[in-house]
């Protein structure tokens, strides 16, 4: 009984962790444009100084790098979850297939993101982060290619995930509903 409410938390916690990523991921990349487009009086110096070309490079480049790694470490936090999760489900749903096959996709699809398509974002990227790299067609459009394979593969684990979420709230109900028929079936 136990077992299935932290298989429902760390379920909860995977899902909710991969939405903050994406709320980071967008706001850290609006922040270098901010900071460019508005600098603070130390920063406007330094941006005088340097040129404004080459300070957004900088900066943007600063902001990826953060975010590769920021994304790196969260992808093994995630392949952490996903064999905890798998634990708590094998325990607590009488080791039923449908979550365990999901909760393996799930993590299946965390190491395709974390061993093919993040070395090579990341490696793409810092090709793209300066010239000749960031005005080259053929760089910026493998690295387009590579974030919408990588979001792609993100949305499916979130749907494979609200989908074993779901279950896991039927299972619950549709079980306790069960338990109270047959309780309401013996007190006649």
């Amino acid at each position: 009984m136990h077992t299935r409410r932290i298989a429902t938390f760390l379920l909860g916690a995977w899902i909710a962790g991969c939405l903050l990523m994406a709320f980071i991921y967008v706001r850290t990349l609006e922040s270098a444009s901010i900071t460019l487009n508005s600098p603070p009086a130390p920063v406007s110096e330094i941006v005088n100084k340097i040129g404004y070309d080459a300070t957004a490079q900088l900066v943007r480049h600063s902001t990826a790098e953060v975010l590769r790694r920021i994304t790196d470490s969260w992808e093994l936090g995630q392949i952490i979850l996903a064999f905890a999760l798998g634990g708590c489900l094998f325990l607590a749903t009488q080791r039923r297939i449908f979550p365990l096959v999901l909760c393996g996709l799930m993590l299946i699809l965390v190491v395709f993101q974390h061993s093919a398509v993040s070395p090579e974002l990341a490696y793409r990227g810092r090709d793209a982060d300066f010239p000749p790299g960031n005005t080259n067609v053929g760089i910026i459009t493998r690295l387009w290619a590579l974030r919408q394979v990588y979001f792609g593969v993100e949305i499916v684990k979130l749907l494979a995930g609200g989908v074993l979420a779901s279950y896991l709230f039927v299972f619950r109900t549709s079980r306790r509903s069960r338990k109270e028929s047959l309780a309401l079936k013996e007190a006649d």
